[in-house]
């Protein structure tokens, strides 16, 4: 919470602060239109969720006000399976095991959907910036 106290201090009232987070359900690997594989996705919905906490608190403080929310898939494009096995890779999401024989094998383009989430906050004035200048 400290650095996200930080990042909205920075920010002078009034400014915008926009927040991209992944949602559920878990992203998937497709061909085509059709799923290969579902990814796991929790290890790094448990982080999300620990951040949407903390904006969420700013927000019910009177810190920060959403002024807009879109649910949104974002689509990574691969040429072929064995780049979307590459890009995963020491990532926190892992793709099942079984299916990655399948992806390796796989030549035509591929992409990985998953849902996020685009949050437009306004950041308002902190008690602290009402108060009368010293002198």
């Amino acid at each position: 919470m400290h650095v996200l106290s930080n990042m909205v201090e920075a920010v002078k009232p009034g400014g915008l602060v926009l927040d991209l987070q992944v949602i559920r359900p878990n992203p998937t690997a497709e061909v085509d239109g059709r799923v290969v594989c579902e990814i796991e996705g929790e290890a790094l919905f448990r982080a999300a969720d620990a951040a949407t906490s903390d904006l969420d608190a700013l927000i019910r403080t009177g810190r920060l006000v959403e002024q807009a929310t879109d649910d949104h898939d974002v689509r990574q494009h691969y040429a072929n399976g064995a780049e979307l096995v590459a890009d995963f890779a020491g990532k926190k999401r892992r793709l099942p095991e079984p299916a990655v024989p399948d992806l390796l094998a796989l030549s035509q383009p591929c992409v990985v959907r998953e849902r996020c989430r685009l949050r437009r906050l306004q950041v308002q004035c902190d008690a602290r910036h009402l108060a009368a200048p010293s002198r």
